[in-house]
Order: structure tokens, then sequence, then C-alpha cells
């Protein structure tokens, strides 16, 4: 009896969940961990920054930045942890543990730090930001996204639905968020925790022991081997997905945080509150409409091909940072005017890039699944594209917070969109070389195994 059969055998007799109870399980661990990500990396997060401790746009932009480089070097650990582990739970309900903490983090360390408005206290902050950050929600976002499809393949179910809840996540939390942060800006993080708590319950309940003994399409019982790291690294898709990580990903990473400001900037100060509630309840509609696309977009990207969906979300998001740019340069240029016209070019702006920005989690996922081995998609993921683009965030959050300091938002979305543009180009000429490597690749293989059939 093989393997699969083994599965579908222990499922019968109640040993494994169904495919259906996998699926429902797998989509509320990545709900309530996109809960806690979404609470913790938020747009209100910046504003609470900015409204709150008082911090311009280059100190949140170095605060980001502080936080995404000490958590970027947890990526490499956590994505061996996470091959080496395959669907234990040992590893990944550390990370619920550490979001239980979330409220009393950031009331009790994290605020005072920066309310003591001293040099050491922010950079203090900073580096236990990063520390915490890191290992909750930076780093471990690809190993939640990576651990729930692997479980939900193991049982011979689908990755479609989990895009979908982690929207649903966002949507939910982004709602009820700001609707806490207008009666008490602290009580978003206790959200966070009872996110956790919910995590955390819901991985007691999983049943994956059996795993241990068992090779599936998403698990192995082969142990990792350093010609299995030299095979990855010299995988020309690797860099494809390294490439996209750098350029697109490190832009679109190192200034999302900082939108929500961006965006409340276009309403008057007096009208600012209001302005949070009426973008809250304008979302709502269109995510509601992207949840059930993303509910059946890992059969389109199938068909359209996981290459190309990364050049189109690298497109959309370009398209995006445009009409931002656009929005900002209507109001520079119409200082005295109606502030309606920019006003209204910045919400289409924010909308355009809420519709596209969930979609790159599952295009990655579908791309690294498509493209690598099950022993090392795991490290593919984390250190093909979450340490790199993370890495690179760490960074850009400065740079960028000194250009929209120096040049404004308009000329700098500009810019960055441009950037996104040529990075996308680039992107679909490395995606060409990498097809012609495989079919060399495969053109090898079968002339040597017709070299050998003709010798026997």
């Amino acid at each position: 009896m093989s393997d699969y059969d083994s599965i579908e055998s222990l499922q019968e007799q109640g040993i494994l969940d169904s495919k259906k109870v996998a699926v429902i399980k797998g989509c509320l661990i990545m709900f309530f961990h996109c809960s806690i990500f979404a609470v913790l990396a938020s747009q209100i997060f910046a504003i609470w920054l900015d409204k709150q401790m008082h911090l311009n746009s280059l100190q949140i932009g170095e605060l980001l930045g502080m936080k995404t480089l000490v958590a970027v070097f947890y990526k490499p650990l956590f994505g061996w942890l996470l091959d080496k582990t395959q669907l234990r739970i040992r590893f990944i309900i550390t990370i619920a543990i550490g979001g239980l903490g979330a409220g009393p983090f950031f009331q009790f360390v994290y605020k005072p730090l920066l309310e003591s408005h001293t040099t050491t206290g922010f950079f203090l902050a900073g580096l236990l930001g990063g520390v915490y950050f890191g290992y909750v929600i930076i780093a471990a976002g690809g190993v939640v996204w990576t651990y729930t499809g692997r479980y939900i393949e193991a049982h011979g179910g689908t990755v479609d639905k989990l895009a979908a809840s982690n929207s649903t996540a966002w949507l939910l939390m982004s709602f009820i968020l700001t609707m806490l942060y207008t009666i008490n800006p602290i009580w978003g993080f206790y959200l966070a925790s009872l996110s956790a708590l919910g995590m955390f319950i819901t991985l007691l309940t999983l049943k994956v022991k059996a795993f241990d003994s068992l090779n599936t399409k998403s698990t192995s019982k082969q142990k990792i081997q350093l010609a299995d790291l030299k095979k990855l690294v010299s995988n020309p898709r690797f860099y494809v997905l390294v490439f996209f990580a750098i350029t697109t990903m490190v832009v679109v990473f190192a200034q999302y945080g900082q939108i929500g400001r961006y965006s409340l900037s276009f309403w008057p100060k007096n009208m600012q509150t209001y302005g949070l509630k009426f973008d809250a309840y304008l979302t709502l509609p269109l995510r509601i409409i992207q949840i059930f696309i993303l509910a059946v977009c890992s059969k389109i990207i199938k068909k359209f091909n996981p290459s190309r969906t990364l050049m189109l979300v690298g497109v959309g998001y370009g398209l995006s940072f445009l009409a931002f740019g656009c929005a900002a340069l209507l109001k520079d240029y119409n200082p005295g005017g109606s502030y309606m016209p920019s006003l209204v070019a910045s919400i289409i702006a924010k909308q355009m890039l809420l519709f596209v920005h969930p979609f790159f989690n599952v295009v990655v996922l579908s791309y690294v699944f498509a493209s690598f081995d099950k022993v090392m998609a795991g490290t593919a993921l984390l250190v093909g594209f979450h340490f790199v683009s993370n890495l690179g965030a760490s960074l850009g959050n400065g740079v960028i917070g000194e250009m929209l300091k120096t040049q404004g938002w308009g000329r700098s979305y500009v810019e960055l969109a441009i950037y996104i543009f040529v990075a996308t180009i680039i992107l679909g000429l490395l995606i060409k070389f990498a097809n012609y490597k495989d079919k060399v690749r495969v053109l090898s293989h079968l002339k040597s195994k017709v070299s050998g059939e003709t010798e026997a």
C-alpha cells in the first residue's frame, strides 16, 4: 500500500482529519495569524506612531526599518526549522504563544520607550520591536503560509481558500481596528492577543503525528542534505523569486505602513477621524469581492502560469503607486482650490493598492510550489523571498522615509512606480531565461536517456 493510500485509510479511521476538516483548520490558522499580522503591521500602526507618539515620516520609516532589519535574521533559521519539522506543531505553536503577549508588550514596553522621547528609548523600541515583530509576524508570516499550505495539501486539499482566509482577516481586523482606534488606540494590540489565543487553540486540534512516517506531495521523510541546498541555489527560478522580492516587494513593504498616513493627509485636519471611518466602510465591499476572487484564484494562476502572475502583480503595484503620485501632485499644484479632486484620486489609488496587495501571497506561494520540490519549498520561500524582501525593506524604510520627507509624496510615488515598471520588464527577461534553462535541462535528460537505451 502506497503512502497516498495510507492517507485515505487513516482519514477513514479518524487518525487523520478529512480533506474538508483539514482545509477548515488550515484556513483558521491562517485567519488567526493574519489577524495578528493585520493589527501589528496595519496602516493604523503608522497612524498611531504619528498621532499618538508624535513621530515624523523619517522617524517612522527608521522605526519600521529597524524592526524589519532585526526580524530578517530569523528567516534562514525559520526556513530550516520549517523544512525540518514538516507538519509537527512544536515550532509553529511558539508563534501563537508569542502573539499572546502583543497587548502587554505594546502597552507596557514599546509605548513607554517611545514616550520617553530619548534617542536611547527610540532605538531600544526599534530593537525590541524587531525581536518581537520578527518572531510573531514578519518571519512567521512565511512560516504560517507554508505550513498551512503543506497541511492542507498533505490531506488531499488545495490551497485556494488560504488567500481568501488571509483577506478576510485583513478585512475584519482593518475595520474593527479602525473603530477601536477612534475609541482607545491601545485596545487594538489586545485584539492581536485574542487572535493569537484562537490560533493556539486551533493548532492543538491538529492530527499530524502520522505524517512523521508518510511521504506526501507536500511532506517528506527525506532529511535535508547539502545537495538539496546546492540544487536550490543553482535553479534559475530561485533567482526569479529573489529578484521579484528584492525589487518590487522591497518597495511595497518599505512604504506600505505609511500609506494610511498618506491617504489621511488628503482630509482636512478637522475631518480626519471621519476620514478613517469613511475609509473603513468604503473598503468593505471591495474586500468582499476580493475574497471571492481569492477563493478561486489558484486555478486561474495555474492556468495563466505562476511566473506570469508575478509580472501581473508587479504591474498592479506600479499602477497603484502611479495613481498615488498623481493624487499628491494634484494636491500640490492646486493648494488654494478644493481638496475634493485630490481626495477622490487618493481614495481610488488606495483601493487599487488594497485590491492588488493580498494577491502577492498566493501568487508567490503558487510559484514556489510549482518551481521547487517539497524538501526545499519552505527554505526557498523563507530565504529566497521573505528574507531578501524584508532585509531590503529594512534598509528601504529609511530611504523612502527620507524621499517622502525631502521630495514630497507626489514625486516620490511617481519615481517608485517607474522603478517597479522597469523591474517588472527585467523580471520578464529573467523568467524567459529560466524557461530556456528548463528546456535545455529537459532536452539533455532526454538525450542521455535515449543514448543509454541505445547502448543497452
